[in-house]
């Protein structure tokens, strides 16, 4: 019996050695087969990892040649107005130069005429002096550099308010013999003054300023011309003298 269980050892002994060789090929063939796949499947990742790059790549290339294309549509538009940008700039800085030399010009006709006009000026009878005040002291604070406007609006100034003095008749009070007197401007031509009380007389223009004379006999006359522009006695013709000057040519 013994020998017989001996025998059956031996024999299956081999039988077991030859299935534990194949376990071993069917792990080694799974092992194998799984590598394969865990290939594939990487390869099949990175292709579709390659396509989607390809695609972004592909769009920007697109959005690229959009952006030189409208830059190049800008820079031909730019390239056909930089005539008119020319002109125009070109235009603009002969303006200014003629504003310059419009300025130059103002500049130099007060510098010619500040003098003068503060000469005439010193011949203004009080009540046009005092309404010219304001640009005679302008004038004088102007100097060369200055702006020609402020000159100029001075020196007109003064010439409309002296203008506008000589087209009306101006009454004032003046101080004539020592006394307080009320005098009747006809313009710059002549004027007539009296107090009213036995006190009256005549100016006029003259080469260093008014000339003033006393005329007591004129007080009726210049009375009742104060009378008729207060109103207090009817309009009617008044007598003054008036004597007339050739100017010299």
């Amino acid at each position: 019996m013994r020998m017989l269980f001996l025998i059956f050892c031996l024999l299956i002994r081999p039988l077991v050695g030859q299935q534990t060789d194949v376990d071993a090929q069917v792990v080694e063939l799974r092992e194998t087969i799984s590598k394969i796949v865990e290939v594939k499947t990487q390869v099949s990742e990175e292709k579709s990892e390659w396509a989607a790059r390809k695609g972004e790549m592909a769009e920007l290339l697109t959005l690229h040649r959009r952006e030189l294309e409208l830059l190049g549509e800008e820079l031909e538009k730019a390239g056909s107005s930089a005539g008119g940008y020319d002109e125009k700039k070109r235009e603009a800085e002969e303006e200014l130069e003629k504003l310059k030399a419009a300025r130059r010009v103002a500049s130099e006709a007060v510098v010619r005429n500040k003098e003068r006009m503060l000469a005439l000026a010193k011949f203004f009878p009080k009540p046009l002096a005092k309404e010219a005040e304001l640009e005679r002291v302008s004038l004088e604070a102007w100097e060369t550099g200055d702006e020609a406007r402020d000159g100029l609006q001075a020196i007109l100034g003064m010439v409309t308010k002296a203008e506008q003095f000589n087209r009306r008749i101006t009454r004032f009070k003046e101080e004539r013999d020592g006394r307080e007197v009320e005098v009747i401007y006809l313009g710059l031509a002549r004027a007539y003054y009296t107090d009213r009380s036995g006190n009256a007389g005549v100016g006029e223009p003259g080469d260093e300023g008014w000339v003033w004379v006393s005329k007591p006999e004129l007080i009726g006359e210049v009375a009742k011309a104060l009378d008729e522009l207060d109103k207090k006695r009817p309009p009617e013709l008044v007598e003054l003298p008036v004597r007339m000057k050739e100017v010299a040519r």
